[in-house]
């Protein structure tokens, strides 16, 4: 099989599986230079049941699965994690088992599962409703700890109907709950107990694989003989951080790789045009905005008219024409376009450079310093599109400096009070459900300044669950965003995954997830 394939889009977002048609020779060295792993190494995939995944993202955050947003985590915790539900096809109503069996919704604030009894964590403790309970009980805030995960519960507490069943009994009615199921990793609850050092450390979940050994650019996972879905048939897979785009797809097509993402778009040719390769490319479900902190810079909080002179001044349609291109989207809203319930804001905010002028006058704010930091390799051509920013900006009386960064820099700075940038270029991806794609804009995350009608309109949007309601809420929502853009929307992401036909039915969907089970290697 060769060639670009698509997802369809549309309300919610759809997986596509991809089932490879012939074996790819690997051989085991490489010259390619180091560019935040070095891409040649001896964990080369010349073993027969090894695959290596190449990203662009850093490894930084810990194990602890409740307390990060870092997409990279997010993708090693499903192979060493399990949830109580899936959703294999991306769509919102397609729920499938996984711990769970069985679920039924008892009232308005109870949901009842049935857990499967075969089912043990990597040290040997079988799993029982008692760490369900733990697990959905401190990522949900139920317990009082803050967690990143609450933002996307209400807080759900957990009542043991026996072993092997669970009641979550949420404090309102949760119009997203299955989701936030979905997204909740199921922790032993005696290393819950045992605290975060413990679950930072030593990664204990159900999953098909399980941690041997990691570096600061490298994770190295092992089949789980024991897995209660059967083993995988990949026996090693390596997850290694590669910053540069080029050294990605080079390793790939030298046979050094299985596997690529955040391929740009300017190189899908060159892959296409080599056989026993090929393509995923997608909308995801993934807005990219210029992120603002709050508290940098007094002027940028208080001024409306700042911030729309710079969305005014940024020409959005050539950053997605001429930069980013490949599946990438103009934002028209704080939602992706696959999110359920997206409309499309007005006006347009079509470049004008004039108005743009004129409101930077109107704010004062002729020859405002400040610095717009990018991810290096992440976003696919992160830095020239910032650079692009910046001149737009510049043109109409700002001052800009772009500083490049890894996403790990780029973390660090805007979460300390010593950072120096003020709008970070950055994604956020949700699955296509609203409450996870808008409730980043709430209190209280570190991008927002505190907006009582955004945490209003949020909380309004979990816990209604009439469907049209519930439309009507986030439509008021987006529209409120659009108007005070407490942030700048520019695009929704182009996502292209590359692979080897050596590789045989990975899973990859829109929202990041790149799943390596039930995957297997071809002869």
């Amino acid at each position: 099989m060769r060639g670009k394939l698509k997802w369809s889009t549309g309300i919610a977002t759809v997986a596509l599986v991809i089932t490879a048609c012939s074996a790819n020779e690997v051989p085991g060295e490489n010259d390619a230079d180091d560019q935040g792993g070095d891409a040649g190494d001896s964990n080369d995939t010349s073993g027969d049941d090894s695959v290596r995944f190449l990203i662009a993202e850093n490894f930084w955050a810990d194990w602890v699965p409740y307390q990060s947003t870092a997409q990279s985590q997010a993708r090693l915790n499903v192979h060493i994690y399990d949830t109580l539900l899936q959703f294999p096809s991306g769509e919102l109503d397609q729920p499938v088992p996984s711990l769970a069996t069985e679920w039924e919704q008892v009232d308005a604030t109870t949901w009842e599962f049935t857990l499967r009894e075969d089912v043990t964590f990597h040290d040997g403790t079988p799993l029982d409703a008692e760490d369900v309970k733990a697990s959905i009980e401190l990522a949900s805030g139920a317990t009082g700890a803050e967690t990143v995960l609450q933002t996307r519960w209400v807080p759900t507490t957990g009542e043991v109907v026996d072993d092997h069943t669970v009641r979550l009994v949420t404090e309102e009615p949760f119009a997203s709950l299955l989701n936030a199921v979905r997204q909740t990793p199921i922790v032993s609850s005696e290393d819950i107990e045992a605290g975060q050092d413990t679950m930072a450390q030593e990664p204990n979940g159900t999953g098909p694989f399980t941690l041997v050994e990691e570096s600061e650019t490298k994770k190295t996972m092992e089949a789980n003989e024991d897995y209660w879905n059967g083993p995988p048939e990949i026996g090693e897979l390596v997850w290694e951080f590669v910053a540069d785009p080029q050294t990605r797809v080079s390793a790939l097509l030298a046979g050094q790789a299985d596997a690529i993402d955040r391929v740009p778009a300017e190189q899908h040719a060159t892959i296409e045009d080599e056989d026993g390769f090929s393509l995923v490319s997608a909308t995801a479900s993934e807005q990219v905005n210029l992120w603002s902190i709050p508290d940098r810079e007094p002027m940028w909080d208080e001024s409306p008219e700042l911030r729309r002179a710079v969305m005014l001044a940024i020409d959005r349609p050539a950053l997605v024409d001429s930069l980013v291109m490949g599946e990438s989207v103009t934002a028209d809203s704080f939602a992706p376009e696959t999110t359920l319930h997206h409309t499309s804001g007005s006006p347009s905010y079509e470049q004008d450079l004039d108005e743009a002028r004129q409101l930077v006058q109107e704010a004062g704010a002729e020859g405002l310093e400040f610095e717009l930091w990018v991810a290096s390799g992440f976003l696919p051509r992160a830095e020239q599109v910032g650079e692009a920013i910046a001149a737009n900006l510049n043109e109409v009386g700002l001052n800009v400096r772009v500083v490049p960064s890894d996403v790990a820099g780029l973390v660090d700075d805007s979460n300390s009070e010593s950072g120096t940038g003020l709008l970070y270029h950055l994604s956020w991806s949700s699955g296509g459900d609203p409450d996870a794609a808008l409730g980043i804009y709430a209190t209280p995350n570190r991008w927002t300044a505190g907006d009582e009608t955004i945490d209003q309109l949020v909380a309004e949007g979990k816990t209604t669950t009439d469907p049209q309601q519930r439309a009507a809420v986030y439509d008021e929502l987006q529209a409120y965003l659009w108007d005070e853009l407490p942030h700048i929307p520019l695009y929704y992401s182009d996502f292209t995954v590359a692979y080897s036909d050596r590789v045989r039915d990975l899973r990859v969907l829109p929202n990041y997830e790149t799943d390596f089970y039930p995957a297997s290697i071809g002869e």
